[in-house]
């Protein structure tokens, strides 16, 4: 556990205990499980992007309304009610801990504020406000958020405990004592509906497989072949192999000719399988099978928009009795005209994260096969007459509308899977293969081959599958929860929807110029408005969602890149101007921040996201008073390292800047930050943030010490901009991760400063013994040590990876902090028995009696830092890794002392060795 930032010692009013403290460690792993689960969450409900794990809302949430006590007996008390809030699986509380978590609420006195999210996304925040009983606004001004959030905040509330329309019923997998087992039931009784109707209208168009069933169907896209003498239709395909499962191997041979390229299913492990036309690398390059004319992405392009770009299947997968089986496309007869009533929304011009559009593609409907377009079309069609069926079956309005917004949803989400943006996946573990819904990134990208799933199937894509997974997402809902108010509003009005002063303000705002919201959600839109504009007419008015008003930098959108951060701020100015009269005045407000996109320019390091936020931030009169970080991903992904992506998530806890308050200069301001900024860099460490995310967390309590004063005056009398504070803040951390090289041994010091100048490559020796002999030590006693190689004239750290995997740190030798650092690296990266985790952690056991093993956790965040700032990627990743899986080696070390791994003190041998001054090492 660790506390948030300094706050001014002045304010007069009492903390909430989100101010004091929180139970970092418990509320990370709840996180970090809730994003792994893949069923039974809300996220199933709908895709949205980025969307915040549930149990660290339900955590920031009680605690930001809970006054701390003052009382450390009872501050632990309340500290371990947010862990029962936080089951480390991931899943909803008990009753019971959420009862412990409601009668401390009620002892605050007088009603629960509303909680207000203007952002509402997937709806997480309210789902939890509601879990604990609190009353719910929520707003979007995209429309898809919108309707997700009102299924689950305020629909699905209105009907809980009502029977059935159609009857009794256990509902899907019989939940009957469930008060949402009438609804469950009426969705699985009208889908079935449904999709009868909808068989009946388009079923001819997916042909019967005789003893199976059609899973889906591989196409690649075509362009003629460059080669004028050639000119066959070149299929574009990335990779041959259809399956690696053991005893179930399957490829693709293509067969060519003059007519073109045809398609036979090869299968078992031999050793000549045929490449794929896609060449190894980056970009689209090709190669025609029947020829060997190469094609690049500049043709394909060309292609594409000069019409000249088609669609060839490869293979069709078939479920039957005897598992699942490949056969060869040319009895699949699949030609389909595109529907007259497709999608004919435009695509962006141009838009973050959307690639398709230089290879022709105009229209959403160009990114669904015909056939997909017309089956999407049909459900849609239908569940729109859901209202009317249910009316005419006995139901009220609210179960009209409930259980055909919900149906609708399902249509939205079955486009995800059934769209040329779903790949043929190959499971990296077994080697099985199944079709992978759309948006693994929050863009839209060019797929040169894809899977066409079957929506009558049983698998990825179909219909019951959707309902299932839907009705599942609904499970996850609390069930005594009072309905809320979801609508459709521009977040810089949304302060308008509650009573002045009387909301908690929590959300998760627009990550800047990384995910283009709106024009993604086009793309579920079309379907959407088919199925559900008679249900929520006021969402679905327009043709498209919003654009114009969207609070994100998108340069496309704005003319540049500064023009799109100025409105970005000017509208978040507007946006916490409105919170701010909307907040409670003994509530904070609670802003999450998960973006990472930090830039060179003119030498200084920034991050136009956070500078941009935080500017708006206190031109609204808004300060931070503390941060925490919530890790709730895999920080060790590549992805992490040196991209525009966190594993943790920033909880800014907010307050209105004090009118009185002081202005300061330059000096005083860095004063300040030198002064503060080690207290509270400090617990962040021990709370293991990951290294890639350090420098993220430490702008939260830096920025603490910027907004507590009204102004900070530049040497020329101009005001500081927050740019300049964040560089400043940037700066101080380095500062003080360098000064806790104090708390490391001579050739741990030697070690860091050459890694910093040479990392693993060699130097000259006269170099480094220059420097060893400034730190009172020798080049030949660091490689008796063995972390460090001398020959030849050169010197170099060894790599973590060529280091001996017979080292042992208990024994007569010298041991440093470099030396434990990097063998712990060799494991954790390591494969076999003798690595990973349990086995890093017996090394931490044998060495904790030696070394101080959180100087190791220090080394290595130091490191991380260096690696970063001069570009390092591969080591930054290594040792990122090794900072973010801190909490589970000190579980695996705490295992192997108690399993008898680490020594005694009778068995700590060092032999008398001493140091060079004649003095005993230890």
């Amino acid at each position: 556990m660790s506390t948030a930032s300094h706050e001014n010692a002045t304010t007069p009013r009492k903390q909430k205990l989100i101010e004091v403290a929180l139970p970092l460690e418990a509320i990370s792993r709840a996180s970090k499980a809730d994003k792994d689960r893949k069923v039974g969450t809300i996220k199933n409900i709908h895709k949205w992007f980025a969307p915040m794990p549930t149990p660290a809302w339900r955590a920031l949430l009680f605690a930001a309304t809970i006054d701390d006590p003052g009382d450390p007996v009872r501050r632990a008390e309340l500290l371990q009610i947010i862990e029962g809030l936080v089951p480390e699986n991931g899943a909803a509380p008990t009753e019971e801990a959420l009862k412990k978590a409601r009668v401390a609420l009620a002892g605050q006195g007088g009603e629960l504020p509303t909680v207000l999210d203007p952002f509402c996304g997937g709806g997480s925040t309210l789902v939890e406000a509601q879990r604990l009983g609190f009353p719910t606004v929520a707003s979007d001004l995209n429309p898809v958020p919108a309707l997700v959030t009102r299924i689950e905040t305020q629909l699905v509330p209105a009907i809980l405990g009502k029977p059935p329309v159609t009857g009794p019923g256990d509902g899907i997998e019989g939940v009957a004592a469930d008060p949402l087992s009438g609804f469950l039931a009426d969705i699985e009784h009208y889908a079935g509906r449904v999709e009868q109707m909808v068989r009946e209208q388009v079923g001819h168009l997916y042909e019967p497989v005789e003893g199976g069933e059609a899973v889906a169907w591989l196409w690649a896209r075509t362009v003629p072949c460059a080669n004028p003498a050639c000119g066959i239709p070149l299929p574009l395909y990335s990779s041959p192999w259809l399956s690696k499962q053991k005893g179930r191997e399957a490829w693709l041979r293509p067969l060519a000719s003059a007519q073109g390229v045809h398609f036979e299913i090869g299968a078992g492990t031999a050793s000549n399988i045929p490449s794929a036309t896609k060449k190894d690398g980056r970009g689209g390059k090709f190669t025609c099978p029947a020829c060997g004319t190469s094609v690049d992405e500049r043709y394909i392009r060309k292609s594409g928009v000069s019409g000249r770009m088609g669609l060839q299947m490869l293979a069709a997968v078939i479920d039957d009795s005897s598992g699942r089986r490949f056969v060869s496309p040319r009895h699949h007869n699949v030609a389909v005209e595109l529907p007259l009533d497709a999608p004919d929304l435009l695509l962006p011009e141009k838009a973050l994260g959307f690639r398709v559009q230089a290879y022709g593609m105009k229209l959403f409907s160009d990114l669904f096969t015909p056939r997909q377009a017309a089956v999407l079309g049909s459900f849609a069609d239908v569940v729109a007459e859901v209202p009317t069926w249910v009316k005419r079956d006995g139901g009220d309005e609210a179960q009209a509308a409930a259980i055909a917004s919900v149906l609708a949803i399902c249509v939205s989400k079955m486009a995800q899977s059934n769209s040329s943006q779903t790949r043929w996946r190959l499971d990296s573990r077994n080697g099985a293969a199944k079709a992978e819904p759309g948006f693994g990134r929050q863009s839209i990208q060019m797929l040169w081959d894809f899977a066409e799933t079957n929506p009558f199937g049983d698998s990825v894509g179909g219909w019951k599958v959707q309902v299932n997974t839907v009705a599942a997402g609904l499970k996850a809902l609390p069930r005594a929860a009072r309905p809320g108010l979801a609508v459709q509003v521009d977040a810089r009005k949304a302060g308008s929807l509650v009573t002045p002063g009387s909301a908690l303000v929590a959300t998760d705002p627009p990550y800047f110029a990384q995910i283009p919201y709106a024009d993604l959600s086009d793309y579920f839109y079309s379907w959407l408005r088919r199925a559900a504009s008679g249900v929520h007419p006021d969402l679905f008015s327009t043709i498209a969602t919003p654009k114009s008003e969207e609070l994100i930098a998108d340069p496309y959108r704005r003319g540049s890149p500064e023009k799109a951060r100025q409105y970005f701020i000017n509208g978040f100015m507007e946006v916490f101007s409105s919170l701010r009269g909307a907040s409670r005045a003994d509530l904070p407000i609670v802003i999450i921040y998960a973006h990472r996109q930090e830039e060179a320019k003119d030498g200084e390091l920034s991050s136009s996201a956070w500078d941009a936020l935080l500017e708006a931030m206190l031109a609204a009169g808004v300060g931070i008073v503390g941060t925490w970080p919530l890790h709730a991903t895999n920080s060790t992904r590549q992805r992490g390292i040196g991209a525009n992506a966190l594993a943790s998530y920033i909880a800014m806890i907010c307050r209105p800047r004090e009118l009185g308050a002081p202005s300061t200069d330059r000096r005083g301001f860095l004063s300040e930050l030198r002064h503060e900024l080690p207290a509270a860099i400090k617990p962040l460490q021990q709370s293991s943030i990951p290294a890639v995310d350090l420098a993220q967390a430490a702008i939260g309590p830096g920025m603490a010490v910027f907004s507590r004063f009204a102004k900070v005056t530049e040497s020329d009398g101009s005001a500081m901009r927050v740019r300049t504070a964040l560089s400043m803040i940037n700066d101080v951390l380095a500062q003080v991760l360098s000064e806790q090289e104090g708390d490391f041994d001579t050739e741990t010091r030697w070690c860091l400063r050459w890694f910093e100048q040479y990392q693993w490559e060699e130097g000259p020796f006269g170099d480094a013994e220059l420097l060893a002999n400034a730190l009172n030590t020798s080049v030949q006693g660091l490689e008796d040590v063995g972390i460090v190689k001398a020959r030849a004239g050169k010197t170099a750290t060894i790599h973590p990876d060529k280091l001996s995997a017979s080292y042992d740190p208990v024994g007569g030798h010298r041991i440093s902090i470099w030396e434990v650092t990097m063998h712990l690296s060799r494991i954790l990266e390591g494969k076999g028995s003798e690595s990973g985790i349990d086995a890093a952690g017996i090394l931490i056991a044998r060495a904790r009696q030696r070394i101080d093993d959180d100087a190791v956790k220090e080394l290595a965040y130091l490191l991380f830092s260096i690696c970063e700032r001069r570009g390092w990627s591969e080591s930054a990743r290594r040792f990122n890794s090794l900072v973010s899986s801190w909490p589970d080696l000190q579980v695996a070390a705490r295992a192997a002392e108690k399993n008898g791994a680490a020594p005694t003190q009778d068995q700590l041998s060092f032999g008398g060795h001493e140091d060079r001054e004649g003095e005993r090492l230890f």
